[in-house]
């Protein structure tokens, strides 16, 4: 068993545990976009963008913005960016970029961001900074498409169960799935990936990361209500949209 870091297995096995792509359970499937209302006129920007996936389907959505595409982590980058490099109609109007999101450059005025997951690992001050960062570089009507809550942390552990598989040449990829409370407030979540040859297991790789265990009232709470306006979409994100600033 190798114990490897979350971004380096998710690089190795992410792709291949998420095709071919079932429609029904893919998350770049059914996003509201309409609902959401982006400003496309304006940069548009996808935070925490991983290998890609969302801001390929972003530059796809909306075929003339430009897109900014925020990944700190060197390795899913770079799949990401082999993924642009090679779509010559996306290519010229995207720019990755490495920092994180509290560090990042950005336009003086975006027309919306994609925010999948991202906020669960920010502690608190970086939340509030995550947020009057936002203010600062969304125009007004902009949205934060951002996905619901984890749940806050669980009370018990939840057990170990497979939750996807795939076949590339002889092999057979699995990911489990696990997690527990931790004594900081935390959740732990665990992911083993193990390959099978021939019904045997000849390889098992765990990673594990730590995320704040936010449920969605701490969260949406967090809002600076002066800023932003919060609209429930669906079952699976909330669009938290820049206001006018008030003018005395």
């Amino acid at each position: 068993m190798a114990r490897d870091r979350e971004s380096l297995a998710w690089a190795e096995f992410g792709e291949v545990l998420r095709l071919p792509v079932d429609p029904e359970r893919d998350y770049v499937h059914g996003i509201p976009w309409e609902a959401a209302g982006f400003l496309p006129q304006l940069p548009l920007i996808d935070i925490g963008s991983g290998s890609g996936l969302t801001t390929v389907t972003l530059a796809e959505k909306f075929a003339q913005a430009e897109i900014i595409s925020v990944e700190p982590e060197p390795l899913t980058r770079s799949l990401q960016m082999l993924r642009i490099a090679e779509r010559e109609d996306i290519r010229a109007r995207t720019t990755v970029l490495p920092e994180s999101i509290l560090d990042a450059w950005l336009p003086d005025k975006c027309g919306g961001a994609l925010l999948f997951n991202v906020i669960y690992f920010l502690g608190g001050r970086d939340r509030d900074a995550f947020w009057q960062r936002m203010a600062k570089f969304l125009a007004p009507g902009a949205p934060i498409l951002m996905s619901r809550s984890y749940g806050g942390v669980p009370s018990e552990p939840v057990e170990r169960k497979l939750v996807n598989s795939a076949r590339m040449g002889r092999h057979e990829y699995q990911r489990w799935f696990e997690s527990q409370p931790v004594p900081d407030g935390r959740v732990e979540i665990t992911n083993i990936f193990r390959v099978l040859r021939d019904g045997e297991q000849v390889r098992e790789v765990v990673s594990t990361i730590h995320a704040f265990g936010l449920d969605e009232e701490i969260v949406l709470g967090e809002v600076p209500i002066g800023h932003f306006g919060i609209e429930e979409i669906d079952e699976r994100y909330f669009a938290i949209r820049r206001l006018p600033d008030i003018k005395r």
